[in-house]
């Protein structure tokens, strides 16, 4: 292609959207951004200087003229301070000087001025002006000092505009060249190609693509390109009918899989009506307990104080006369009332153990450990117990239920410890197969293992009430606790010898029937088949 048709493919490449102008476009703008980034760390480099210049001289002002001013202004030696701040102004880029008396103690302060102060493009320095009285310096004004930057950025602007212009010159003549270079050697043979790639059918055998240029020494990227479509057209035609089959074949799977996926919501549909018949049952059967619980509590404490109102009625009206017999059975009647409460009470708190959401969070168990072994010792504490708790164990659980379990555990260490004369309580926990196992250990009263299958059963003790007192609720409701915590419990004791509870969170392992128990190497002593619990 000559020079004189060079216009005339400039024109082409710019007369429709194209690969040569995207490619002009991006020289352009590369090239810019550039020149932009090479011009803006220039004049940064050179406002650096000429600020750094400016604040030079605001320094030297400092260390030149603040003595003479000061005392200038101690003596109000108005003549002096005009002279002084006159000097000032005459320093390059200096725009306004301003002295300022200080208020305090002054009915009129004195202030001088020179130029007028901007708000904007300038550099202020406010120097407070010190008096040496005796032994002590005295603050007696400010003076203001500008510096102003407007012939600092006029200078920056200048090197822009020609910056900018030469660059932006050689750039547009750089990417010209390129454009017409491209435009010969790729985009004229791209056209072609377009063209012939348009007239294919699949149908039809294609002709061979050739490019309308002399043969060059060496293959290229168009040849290549060329090769591999002539290449392509060959198996295309015989692949056609391969894939026609498999679309037919794609579209009886598709609908076998339209039909599965339809069963499937329909499946869906069902388990998720079953979930929500099951889940507004259990939610019945919810109320309907806690209203259970609040009716008989209600029904079984009215007649329980009317027996009481009627023991404490007798007692006042017979005491002064009444027989040892009779204070006796009256004592009895007092303390069957109590034990009655008692039990009343811990039924309605088994029964809030199975009810309520969970609000799982990450508390410290150490902490709350503490905090209900301190309480104990403020209800008895006459007692002398030897308690260890390992410091920060943590655990994801819901801080209300779990108070009320480990409260009801270390109460009954506390409890069972209470004939030793070295009682002994260990809270920790340890790790089995990467998995958290907790325990309350005492060495109190302990019990026979043969007995441990109604551990857990309600209302059920395994020591007489005068040896030591309670209801038989308390490990209950921690079961019923720990069930909802996903966990299990399982106890191992001797009589005599003490009781280590172990308890889990949030693991069941019930392949083949079996549960994993750990109890810190040994095996526990267990009746029956299975841990204890759940």
């Amino acid at each position: 292609m000559s020079l004189v048709r060079y216009p005339t493919a400039l024109a082409s490449a710019f007369g429709k959207p194209s690969i040569a102008k995207r490619l002009l476009i991006s020289i352009i703008l590369f090239s810019s951004l550039v020149t932009l980034v090479a011009t803006a760390i220039q004049l940064y480099t050179d406002f650096r200087r000429d600020v750094s210049s400016i604040e030079s001289r605001l320094t030297e002002i400092e260390g030149s003229y603040l003595a003479s001013v000061s005392a200038s202004l101690w003596n109000l030696d108005i003549n002096q301070l005009q002279i002084q701040l006159e000097g000032i102004l005459q320093l390059p880029d200096i725009n306004a000087v301003l002295v300022r008396e200080n208020s305090e103690n002054v009915a009129s302060p004195l202030e001088l001025s020179l130029g007028s102060l901007r708000e904007s493009q300038t550099i202020t320095r406010n120097y407070p002006i010190f008096h040496q009285l005796g032994n002590e310096q005295r603050m007696i004004g400010t003076l203001v000092v500008q510096a102003s930057l407007t012939e600092v950025y006029a200078r920056l602007w200048d090197k822009v505009v020609v910056i900018l212009f030469s660059q932006g010159v050689k750039t547009f003549l750089v990417s010209l060249f390129i454009l017409y270079i491209f435009y010969r050697l790729v985009t004229t043979h791209l056209t072609s190609i377009a063209q012939h790639v348009s007239q294919y059918q699949l149908g039809q055998p294609a002709q061979p693509l050739q490019l309308n240029r002399e043969n060059p020494s060496r293959e290229d990227e168009l040849d290549q390109v060329v090769n591999a479509f002539n290449g392509l057209s060959k198996n295309l035609h015989q692949a056609y009918e391969h894939m026609r089959d498999v679309n037919q074949a794609l579209a009886e799977d598709i609908i076998a899989r339209r039909e599965a996926e339809e069963e499937v919501r329909q499946l869906n549909a069902k388990l998720e009506q079953r979930v929500r018949q099951r889940t507004a049952e259990l939610e019945a059967a919810n109320g309907e307990l806690a209203s259970f619980c609040y009716s008989v509590s209600h029904d079984l404490r009215a007649p329980l104080r009317r027996i009481e109102g009627f023991r404490r009625m007798l007692n006042d009206e017979v005491a002064p006369n009444s027989s040892k017999q009779a204070t006796h059975y009256l004592g009895r009647i007092e303390a069957g009332t109590k034990e009655m409460a008692d039990m009343i009470d811990s039924f309605l708190s088994l029964s809030r153990s199975t009810q309520g959401e969970l609000t799982v969070e990450k508390i410290n168990v150490s902490e709350e450990a503490t905090r209900i072994v301190d309480s104990l010792r403020d209800r008895d504490p006459d007692r002398q117990v030897e308690v260890i708790i390992e410091k920060d164990i943590y655990a994801d659980v819901d801080r209300r239920f779990f108070d009320m379990l480990l409260g009801n555990l270390l109460d009954n260490a506390w409890k069972y410890t209470g004939q030793k004369e070295h009682a002994k309580i260990t809270f920790g926990h340890r790790k089995h197969k990467g998995k958290s196992i907790y325990f309350v250990e005492d060495n109190g009263a302990g019990f026979d293992m043969k007995y441990a299958d109604r551990l857990f059963s309600p209302f059920t003790r395994l020591h007489k009430n005068s040896e030591f007192e309670g209801i038989g609720i308390g490990l209950t409701t921690v079961q019923r606790i720990i069930n909802r915590h996903g966990g299990r419990i399982w106890a191992e004791s001797s009589p005599g010898e003490g009781t280590v509870f172990y308890f889990s969170l949030w693991e069941r392992d019930t392949e083949g029937g079996k549960e994993d128990d750990f109890t810190g190497g040994r095996q526990p002593r267990r009746s029956g088949a299975g841990p204890v619990g759940v």
